[in-house]
């Protein structure tokens, strides 16, 4: 029987101790039955010894001088039987028969079959802690102290700037963006943090610079996404993150204000110098937002990535 949530092997521990009080009960129950068998086996005493020296009841008495005084056709008077003769022997031989033993005590069988129980019940406890003691949490035997090191986790990370791409259009020109992105992943969990600068731009599309193509600054867009909405894949050596954002804005550095709007992305990253390894390398990537798409700036350092293998 498991039991939800709980850690690996922690469901082996309800039944050791189910076992454990089993065999405890078990022990209690064989004394219990021991100790009124031994009590209905007690031995009986015995009969009592018939006296030494006595005849037997058909020998008590003798017709002999009654025959002698009265013979048969004398037509004496039938003698009347006299008493039987006395028995010859003392009264010391029947002191001589041995008495009949005592039975013996029935407290030493009770204790006995008790001590035996609590010895038994001991030996099964320390069993079970023994075995409590070299089992490791995963279940197998083992010191827990030596568990085998979990394995690394595949984690990585990213800060990637990209050039203009239309985050809306107007009626008159756009609305272009220039994404920054951080990112990372410890295998199981991700998280990510974007800033979309906006610019107000009367060009069909967005420039290389803003400020040189007359475009008028905007307000700056925020947006952070975790797991399970944000999805960090592996890439070859890179990555591949796909997640919705809705952004917010945070005027004169007050609190977040959501603006409604949400952007899907899709951002894939590699290694500009296409080897993999450890540490931060420079790195080269493309993000898509609807039908536009941007490549990272072409400066060293704006754009790094560091794999976890």
């Amino acid at each position: 029987m498991d039991i939800p949530g709980a850690a690996p092997g922690t469901a082996t521990v309800p039944w050791l101790v189910l076992g454990v009080v089993l065999g405890v009960l078990l022990v209690l129950l064989a004394g219990l039955t021991a100790a009124l068998l031994l009590r209905r086996r007690l031995p009986k005493p015995p009969a009592a010894a018939p006296e030494a020296g006595a005849p037997p009841a058909s020998y008590r008495e003798d017709d002999l001088p009654g025959f002698l005084e009265c013979p048969p056709g004398s037509g004496a008077p039938t003698a009347v039987p006299q008493a039987g003769w006395a028995a010859l022997a003392t009264t010391a031989a029947a002191a001589e028969v041995p008495a009949p033993s005592p039975a013996p005590p029935r407290r030493r069988d009770t204790v006995v079959v008790l001590t035996a129980m609590a010895v038994t019940a001991l030996l099964l406890v320390g069993a079970a802690a023994a075995v409590a003691a070299t089992s490791r949490p995963d279940g197998r035997r083992g010191h827990p102290d030596r568990a085998e090191p979990a394995p690394a986790r595949d984690g990585a990370a990213a800060r990637l700037t990209f050039g203009g791409v239309v985050l809306e259009p107007r009626a008159v020109g756009v609305t272009a963006t220039y994404p920054v992105v951080e990112v990372s992943t410890d295998g199981d969990q991700a998280r990510a943090h974007v800033e979309f600068p906006t610019f107000n731009c009367l060009t069909g599309g967005a420039p290389a610079d803003p400020v040189a193509a007359g475009c008028t600054r905007s307000r700056t867009e925020y947006a952070d996404l975790t797991s399970p909405d944000l999805v960090v894949d592996r890439h070859g050596d890179g990555l591949r993150i796909t997640g919705r954002f809705p952004t917010d804005v945070r005027p004169n550095g007050s609190a977040p204000v959501p603006t409604g709007r949400a952007y899907e992305l899709t951002i894939t990253v590699t290694p500009a110098d296409g080897r993999s390894g450890r540490g931060w390398r420079p790195a080269e990537g493309v993000l898509e937002l609807g039908p536009g798409r941007a490549a990272t700036v072409d400066e060293p350092g704006v754009s790094v990535l560091r794999s976890g293998s």
